[in-house]
């Protein structure tokens, strides 16, 4: 594969992993607080929740087809762009793929099937137990994808065989490798913070729009109350996924800090302009000690620098890297750095809005309302950020260590292949992408003209009513 092909394959792979975790983060984060409302309803029996849960559990349907949609060429490129990957990988690597496409995905469609074609035909507490199996399967879906991701990141559980080729010993050592556990919590705690955002920006739309909608009351209540959790957790588990790059991957971490040099007292770099021909930062705002400090817990430890880390990482894998093969640090530095900007954000505003919900002035100020309606997805930003920084701060590595990205491109694609598979992935997202929104706009606006989740369970009961009376005076 000539080089423009290698540029156009990663572009391809990128674009599609990008457009298709829009969805995934929101059915996991809806997932779950499809589980809490429904269970408010079952145990209170307040109808308003099941309202919630009802038009919500749409909006959830309509993000996780099309998310399916979207998934299904994504696999298929390691057979046609990265051959020389699925052959040298493949079998440790195709794994926790399997089992995600077998068994959690199976599981999350076939409880997906039950939740919405079962409001009328299930109890409601075995209709509840659906939407916790819809819950529990779109996060083990979760979890066999980061099991594959993180192994690329800190590859474990397997030999060099005696034809060269990575052959599994342990595969609790692949699913446990030790960027997994984190890298996991933080991913899954940014779904629920995108999902308990999403909620908050869909129920802060309608209480703009009609002040008194007591069904959204409650949905933004439960969001905040969701929402604040996680979003101060997610500081805290971000702060220990940032530990572990900092134990496995010191070039990335280097990038993500744009520290060209090691030095104690290291600073925490806020903003910087980084330059990989002069390697300097240009203009820039800077706290001494602190990188130090959040990385060993020591103000004067050492932080190893970009250079030296590439020094490192050849001693270690006994390569030949030099900085020209490394990304430009200024995309990994601040993706990174809006991200963590934003999980401040995140923060800041569930705990006023917290503390706005105590005072009971939460549905009356328009303007945290109109914040909310602002950040409906801007979780979803800091989480595709997020990926840059795992994605593009891994390279020039597809599986660390142990396989460069140019060493698992298929040898005979040509760029005109992969140009024209682009522009007809680009067609095919974008068509999928409006028919979501069509759907997205078209519930949101009959229930802004006045429709009741629960018109046609009334309906239907009170048909039974009559039927019931009718026989009895049959009778």
């Amino acid at each position: 594969m000539d080089s423009l092909a290698l540029i156009l394959a990663r572009f391809q792979f990128g674009m599609t992993a990008f457009f298709h975790f829009i969805y995934p983060p929101l059915t996991i984060g809806l997932g779950v607080l499809l589980v809490i409302t429904e269970g408010i309803y079952v145990y209170s029996k307040n109808q308003d929740y099941l309202r919630i849960t009802r038009f919500f559990a749409k909006l959830f349907a309509i993000n996780f087809v099309v998310g399916v949609a979207t998934g299904i060429v994504m696999e298929f490129q390691f057979g046609t762009n990265w051959s020389q990957y699925s052959s040298y990988v493949g079998a440790i690597f195709g794994a926790p793929l399997a089992i995600e496409g077998l068994f959690a995905f199976f599981m999350e469609s076939i409880f997906v099937g039950v939740m919405l074609l079962g409001w009328n035909r299930l109890s409601p507490k075995a209709h509840w137990v659906s939407t916790i199996f819809v819950a529990i399967g779109s996060a083990l879906s979760g979890v066999w994808i980061l099991v594959a991701n993180s192994w690329m990141q800190t590859p474990r559980g397997y030999k060099i065989g005696l034809n060269g080729i990575p052959k599994m010993t342990n595969f609790w050592h692949v699913v446990f490798n030790p960027y997994f556990p984190f890298e996991f919590i933080h991913v899954i705690t940014g779904a629920w913070e995108y999902g308990a955002f999403f909620m908050a920006g869909v129920a802060s739309w309608f209480l703009i729009k009609n002040n008194k909608d007591m069904v959204m009351r409650k949905a933004l209540k439960i969001a905040v109350i969701v929402g604040v959790v996680v979003a101060c957790f997610q500081i805290v588990f971000g702060d220990i996924s940032a530990k572990e790059v900092v134990k496995y991957q010191p070039t990335k971490l280097a990038m993500m800090e744009a520290l060209w040099h090691s030095k104690r007292y290291a600073p925490e770099t806020l903003f910087a302009l980084p330059n990989n021909k002069t390697q300097s930062n240009g203009p820039h705002i800077a706290i001494p000690g602190l990188l130090s400090m959040l990385a060993y817990m020591n103000p004067a430890a050492k932080v190893m620098g970009f250079n030296k880390s590439i020094n490192y990482i050849n001693h270690k894998y006994d390569l030949k890297l030099t900085p020209a093969m490394f990304p430009p640090v200024w995309i990994v530095f601040w993706s990174f750095h809006i991200m963590m900007y934003l999980g401040f954000y995140f923060a800041a505003v569930m705990i006023i809005a917290l503390i706005l919900l105590l005072k009971n002035k939460l549905y009356d100020n328009r303007k945290i309302l109109k914040v909310f309606l602002f950040s409906t997805f801007l979780p979803l930003v800091a989480l595709e950020l997020g990926w840059f920084t795992t994605e593009i701060g891994r390279q020039p590595f597809t599986v660390y260590g142990l396989l460069t990205t140019v060493k698992s491109v298929s040898p005979n694609v040509s760029a005109s292949d992969v140009g024209l598979s682009i522009f007809m992935f680009i067609l095919i997202y974008i068509t999928l992408a409006s028919f979501a929104i069509f759907l997205f706009k078209k519930e949101l606006k009959e229930r802004l003209e006045g429709k009741d989740e629960l018109a046609g369970e009334v309906s239907n009961k009170a048909k039974a009513n009559a039927n019931a009376k009718a026989k009895e005076v049959l009778s």
